[in-house]
């Protein structure tokens, strides 16, 4: 079967639009977490961030001395406010987002 010149044009212009959508615009985000105090509660944050957000667990670092987490992610698919309020709703403080009190009261007692 013979396809005619604009078919082919067509389909041409199909894949290239395709293939542009596949774009990324990797990040990286440092978020201050105050009461990041143990590996039990980074591991709260990180599956709340896999979990919600999508991010995969190579692409988050965890500092407990510094009290931080940071996380590299698609600014196309999320936004960095989206990382800070999954941290606030897993029941810890994010930057200036205050925790969510639910949550919180619901974390283990090493993480209030």
């Amino acid at each position: 079967m013979k396809l005619p010149g604009r078919t082919w044009l067509a389909a041409a212009a199909l894949a290239a639009a395709a293939l542009s959508c596949r774009r990324q615009d990797l990040r990286t985000a440092t978020i201050a977490v105050p009461e990041l105090k143990n590996e039990q509660c980074a591991a709260i944050i990180t599956e709340a961030l896999q979990r919600s957000q999508g991010i995969a667990p190579e692409n988050i670092r965890v500092d407990l001395a510094a009290r931080t987490v940071t996380v590299t992610y698609d600014s196309l698919q999320r936004a960095r406010k989206n990382l800070e309020y999954c941290i606030a709703k897993a029941g810890f403080s994010a930057n200036e987002i205050p925790a969510d009190a639910e949550a919180a009261k619901a974390l283990p007692p090493e993480c209030r």
